[in-house]
């Protein structure tokens, strides 16, 4: 049985190494002749390509999970060997078993993909956005800090905050650092929420405000119920900080959740967007594990390529256009997140437990 064992899993390594560096190589062909076609130099081009390469490898690594258990026991089939481990006595459940091992090395490298390389890579890429001329010195030290806490510096303020919320167009929890052109501090705003109104003016809600930072003497403290304050920015001028939460490993997204859940805001988008790192992690499991109904039929006759080409691309397109259906109806609000996510996925274990469940009185 052992020996058995060691055939399948050498079989299912190869076509697992053969399919990813295949379906690598043309992705990423095609990808560097688009940079070149961009009059882009072999230097940029390599860079790019460098940086979405975790991008790449997340999606293509559920398709080489099915590719490689497809291409393996095609190959046993054709060789009729797989007629033979089943005439030795060697169970279905086992081929399962042994599959899902495999799979689970692969689940482990897509978690690690989606939740910290590729984060990291897309830190690396803001940090190489050139900042535009017409901004007069905005978002010259920006960035996410543990937790969610955004930066920026305009030529007459320092600028922190929570959040930005859409929906409202208000700044949660925001602090305004003033200072004159000498560089030295003149007054501190702080408030619960910034609210854009009309151009540049923005209602501040429950402010405090330090004034005289900069003269003799003691600075003046005031508060206000609400206050209307004329800034830099509008609030399409925010928009663009919420990228940055595509730089955030899984765990500073996840405590970045519970710091702006406090606030009231509607977290359920960033709830999907968490939860799609674990799900689409699953996917390489079941990707792996779906083809094995094949196996209840090892004659070799039924073996053909064209057909399992066919199979894997016709599973692939309803999966993903299924499982993007389910993510949008998430982000709106319309789908609890836990139900949005693992819709698909739960469909695809409940129709792979069936296909088990009914073959295994021949497999014992």
């Amino acid at each position: 049985m052992l020996l058995i064992s060691k055939i399948i899993i050498k079989e299912w390594l190869k076509a697992l190494v053969g399919s990813l560096f295949s379906l690598l190589i043309l992705i990423s062909t095609a990808d560097l002749i688009n940079g070149f076609l961009r009059g882009k130099s072999i230097i940029d081009v390599l860079l790019e390509y460098l940086l979405k390469l975790p991008d790449l490898t997340s999606k293509i690594l559920p398709v080489t999970c099915l590719l490689a258990t497809l291409f393996a026991f095609n190959r046993l089939k054709q060789q009729s060997e797989l007629i033979a481990i089943f005439a030795s006595g060697y169970s279905y459940a086992l081929i399962y078993r042994i599959v899902a091992m495999l799979s689970l090395s692969i689940v482990g490298l897509q978690f690690l993909t989606l939740s910290y390389f590729e984060p990291l890579a897309n830190s690396k890429k803001r940090q190489h956005i050139q900042k535009s001329k017409a901004s007069e010195g905005k978002y010259l030290t920006r960035s996410a800090v543990d937790g969610g806490k955004f930066w920026y510096k305009t030529n007459d303020y320092f600028a922190t905050f929570l959040f930005f919320e859409k929906e409202s167009k208000s700044l949660i929890e925001p602090i305004f650092y003033f200072f004159n052109s000498e560089g030295k501090a003149t007054s501190i705003i702080k408030a619960s929420r910034a609210q854009h109104e009309v151009n540049n003016e923005w209602k501040f809600l429950n402010l405090t405000e330090l004034t005289n930072l900069d003269k003799d003497g003691f600075h003046q403290k005031t508060e206000h119920e609400n206050k209307m304050i004329v800034l830099g920015e509008k609030a399409d001028d925010f928009y663009e900080f919420e990228a940055d939460l595509t730089t955030l490993n899984f765990f500073q997204l996840n405590n970045f959740i519970k710091k702006i859940k406090k606030t009231g805001m509607n977290i359920l988008e960033y709830q999907v967007l968490l939860m799609k790192k674990v799900a689409l992690s699953w996917s390489c499991l079941i990707f792996a594990l779906i083809p094995l109904g094949t196996i209840f039929n090892p004659n070799r006759r039924s073996a053909s390529f064209g057909k399992n080409v066919t199979f894997a691309l016709l599973f692939t397109i309803i999966f993903w256009s299924l499982f993007s259906f389910s993510i949008t109806f998430g982000e709106s609000g319309a789908w609890p997140p836990l139900l949005s996510v693992f819709l698909m996925p739960s469909l695809c274990l409940l129709f792979i437990s069936y296909g088990f469940l009914k073959h295994r009185k021949l497999a014992f």
